[in-house]
């Protein structure tokens, strides 16, 4: 029987810690071996995520400082950073360099947005401030798993939950040749994509029996969706009235066509 991987998970109380604890418990080669929340450090786990309660036990939220021993003692780790972009970048690069410190060798998966870019000036360009660990942006490779033969470097950004799910649809007809590199997408979105913290415009009460498009004319997640799969897209983007759900329809451009600024 395989040794089992430590797994850590960072940025504990949000819904995307939840779902990476919900699939690292139900995961047959990983250990849950640490959550880190530096708000809520000593706190039961389970009290974040009642749904997972019955299989997180006593397991409490560490603090930084208690997730840097814990890496500095394990010989190999798999971390899942679900902190916000841009404290994701400062957060692993200390964790790093405790780990770099000890000899330890853990690899991290960044689900923010701060190792989607190859360079410093990309990121800055598209969240106007500067990234956070600019000389580990070479140490992390970003792409969807399924279309990733080989990984050559030791950590791995993920893309964002449009770009995932727009490269799911776009990649295998870009790469089998059956379309031009522009695509039309449109495509909607649930509520808890924008976080546990009410914010206005993105509150699900506010967006109930609503559907708005946002960003129109230069959604974040474009630039790096361009980056991944070297094609044009051209999307139309909105919030729907659903807690849980990103749903894109790709459709090719028949014929010529000529963009304009309004």
């Amino acid at each position: 029987m395989n040794k089992q991987i430590p797994a850590i998970v960072l940025g504990g109380t949000g819904y995307v810690s939840g779902e990476l604890l919900r699939l690292i418990v139900g995961h047959p080669n990983f250990a849950l071996a640490g959550v880190m929340s530096d708000s809520a450090p000593g706190e039961l786990a389970g009290k974040s995520f009642p749904h997972l309660a019955g299989v997180l036990g006593d397991l409490a939220f560490k603090s930084q400082a208690q997730i840097a021993a814990l890496l500095a003692s394990e010989p190999t780790s798999a971390v899942f950073c679900a902190a916000p972009h841009g404290a994701a970048a400062a957060l692993i690069d200390n964790l790093l360099k405790a780990a770099e410190s000890a000899g330890t060798r853990p690899r991290f998966v960044d689900i923010s947005a701060d190792f989607r870019f190859a360079t410093a000036a990309a990121y800055e360009a598209v969240y106007k401030h500067a990234h956070g660990a600019p000389h580990r942006l070479a140490q992390f490779t970003c792409a969807v798993p399924e279309h990733l033969k080989k990984v050559t470097t030791p950590h791995v950004g993920h893309p964002g939950c449009f770009s995932t799910a727009i490269l799911l649809a776009s990649v295998p007809l870009l790469a089998s040749g059956w379309v031009e590199p522009t695509l039309f997408v449109s495509g909607v979105t649930g509520s808890t994509g924008s976080g546990r913290k009410p914010v206005e415009g993105t509150h699900h009460p506010t967006r109930h029996s609503d559907l708005y498009s946002y960003g129109a004319l230069g959604h974040r997640h474009a630039p790096e969706i361009t980056a991944l799969a070297f094609a044009i897209m051209i999307a139309r983007l909105s919030s729907l009235a659903a807690s849980r759900t990103t749903r894109i329809a790709c459709s090719r451009f028949q014929g010529r066509f000529q963009l304009r600024r309004l």
